[in-house]
């Protein structure tokens, strides 16, 4: 199956639109021309949206659903960059700097998104540098945010990779206990901390041997933070138990 549009008013668009976290702050005017060139896209599972090389020419915003960023690598292997959800967006890097999209994007599940003209786009952000500074700021965080999981996937040893993407999901630093879901599945979750499936629920089953965390379902229970942290910052974590063989 293939992208679908949906054949919505703009005004209907444009209700969508106000609903979003992502156009909170922005100017009713601004999403007035906005909304005017929008368009509501539905895309199935595993239905691409863009292709690494290819021009990116929307900004576009995650009504529901779940999108796959990622590079492809050798053996069919992906290096999931990021996973987009409701309220999330992808492609200002894209639109700002005018060059083209250097990931694959597809669909992780059956998804609705915005797709908002690139043009129309930057020149909004021309004319209110107040949207251009949040704008910089969201693009900022992710950074900050591909460089931690740069940081996660050069941990030596799968349970350090593990143990440092369950304390990302720590509320404060006070925190020892605390419960949080996967935000997606666990292959997707796998392959952004560099991972096969099969080695991520390895270690969360050893894990919840050690008494460090419980599952239930798709939800997570840390039950001893302080531990997990020790984990992370061992050299080798290998070197801590001759029983963590991953």
């Amino acid at each position: 199956m293939s992208m679908k549009r949906l054949p919505l008013p703009a005004s209907r668009i444009l209700e969508t639109m106000r609903r979003l976290d992502y156009f909170q702050a922005w100017p009713d005017d601004v999403l007035e021309r906005l909304a005017g060139g929008a368009k509501l896209l539905t895309l199935p599972k595993n239905a691409w949206l863009a292709r690494k090389g290819e021009p990116l020419n929307s900004l576009y915003v995650i009504v529901s659903g779940l999108l796959r960023l990622y590079i492809p690598l050798p053996n069919k292997m992906e290096r999931v960059l990021a996973l987009v959800s409701q309220g999330d967006s992808l492609g200002e890097a894209c639109l700002i700097l005018n060059e083209a999209c250097p990931y694959h994007v597809v669909a992780s599940k059956d998804s609705h998104l915005l797709a908002i003209d690139g043009l129309v786009y930057r020149q909004e952000l021309n004319r209110h540098p107040t949207l251009t500074s949040q704008t910089l700021e969201l693009v900022s965080r992710r950074l900050m945010e591909t460089l931690r999981d740069a940081e996660i996937c050069a941990q030596p040893s799968s349970v350090q990779r593990v143990a440092s993407f369950l304390m990302l999901h720590q509320p404060t630093a006070e925190s020892q206990t605390f419960k949080f879901l996967l935000p997606a599945r666990k292959q997707d979750v796998a392959a952004k901390l560099g991972l096969t499936q099969e080695t991520f629920s390895r270690v969360l089953g050893f894990l919840v041997k050690q008494g460090l965390i419980q599952m239930e379902g798709g939800q997570i229970s840390v039950e001893d933070g302080q531990k997990l942290t020790q984990i992370t910052s061992m050299r080798e974590a290998k070197a801590a138990s001759p029983k963590m063989d991953f």
